[in-house]
């Protein structure tokens, strides 16, 4: 098959990286696979190590855009492509309608967000992330896969991510606790307050405090991150908190970790580390993962609402740092429920099946595509196009 893929933004992140990810291993199965992504971005790199036939759009973050649209039609003209896959909503609105409207190339969207934006068209097969997020887009979209946030386990498992050279390179002690949070700083879906949090459950920590924090990524929140890193330390008197900035291969930040801190992708990285992990979402919540917790996150995705942000961080970690049994303990029971549920090689095949079905029939649908238009064309114009949840 020929398959074009359209990424959101190459910054480091869950889903850029599993569309990099997949788009590797769908090349792999012998299929012929171009990749549409905009300038900028530490993923580059990585698309490179990949060996990817990588085109670059025109413009960045800007959803419609004419000029996106018009490289992807040229794209998946020259290819002759079979599917074009965006994903997450701003690349899903070039794609419906600029390839799939006017080429009549059968479309596949991807959204990992936690909810599914209502400029997705309705017609066009929709893959997401967790159960819960399946069971509420099938009242709505006429096909919908699960396909939970796939791993590469063979890339990510102790010892790729440099072994204790990693804690040396951070200036890390063997006695050290070390908290390693990867991700965007944004305010996007409370990712930066998570990072607040942390910090400030390291500077309330008793004086001469093993814990320490890691944080890696970057974004639009990084100077207020670093100016609390400082303030942090500053006031604790060492090193506690760490701001390492992006990095290309952030392995090294799960691999030098005791615990693991985020959402989504970042997590189950970390269990393929074999660390354990507590679950950020949004409105302070924090969940520890162990066998009590996993059906919720099977369900729910790596993520949730709703908490009493510090306090319930503390708790979640308080055993955690005490007890190095129970890190190891938790470390390979996530290792175990990675393997076991989200390889990525499995989740190619799957992948590959629903190309294949959308190219059967995936026919473009007047209805969808003109509500598509309609909400797209009146949110530009009222200046405030941006993702939102289904409505109706």
């Amino acid at each position: 098959m020929r398959v074009v893929v359209y990424v959101h933004h190459m910054e480091i992140g869950g889903s850029q990286l599993n569309a990099l990810e997949l788009a590797r291993e769908t090349a792999a199965r012998g299929h012929d696979v171009v990749v549409l992504a905009p300038p900028g971005g530490a993923l580059w790199d990585v698309a490179d190590r990949f060996g990817l036939d990588m085109v670059t759009l025109p413009t960045h973050l800007t959803w419609p855009s004419p000029r996106n649209m018009a490289q992807a039609v040229s794209t998946v003209r020259r290819l002759r492509a079979d599917v074009v896959h965006a994903y997450e909503w701003g690349p899903a609105i070039d794609v419906a309608l600029g390839p799939h409207l006017l080429l009549g190339t059968p479309a596949v969207v991807t959204t990992l967000s936690m909810y599914v934006s209502g400029y997705i068209p309705r017609h066009v097969p929709l893959i997401v992330g967790t159960h819960q997020l399946a069971q509420e887009a099938s009242a709505r979209y006429r096909h919908v896969r699960l396909m939970e946030p796939p791993v590469d386990t063979v890339a990510n498992a102790p010892g790729r991510g440099g072994g204790t050279a990693a804690r040396e390179r951070w200036g890390f002690e063997p006695d050290d606790v070390v908290l390693s949070v990867v991700g965007r700083l944004t305010d996007d879906l409370d990712k930066t307050a998570g990072v607040l949090d942390a910090m400030t459950l390291v500077e309330r920590a008793r004086p001469g405090s093993a814990l320490r924090l890691l944080v890696v990524g970057d974004g639009p929140r990084s100077a207020d991150v670093a100016a609390r890193a400082a303030a942090v330390n500053g006031r604790v008197r060492r090193n506690a908190v760490v701001v390492a900035g992006s990095l290309d291969d952030p392995r090294p930040a799960y691999e030098a970790a005791d615990v693991v801190l985020g959402m989504g992708s970042s997590v189950l990285k970390g269990m393929a580390f074999g660390k354990p992990v507590v679950v950020q979402g949004q409105e302070g919540f924090w969940r520890r993962l162990g066998e009590e917790t996993l059906e919720t996150f099977l369900d729910q995705g790596w993520y949730g609402s709703g908490g009493a942000g510090v306090p319930d961080l503390a708790a979640a970690l308080e055993p955690l740092v005490r007890d190095q049994g129970m890190r190891t303990r938790l470390g390979v029971f996530g290792q175990r429920v990675v393997s076991e549920r989200f390889s990525l090689t499995a989740a190619a095949g799957q992948l590959e099946q629903v190309y294949r079905a959308a190219a059967v029939s995936g026919r473009r649908s007047a209805v969808s595509l003109g509500r598509t238009a309609a909400i797209v064309a009146r949110d530009t114009a009222r200046g405030r196009l941006r993702e939102r949840p289904v409505r109706g």
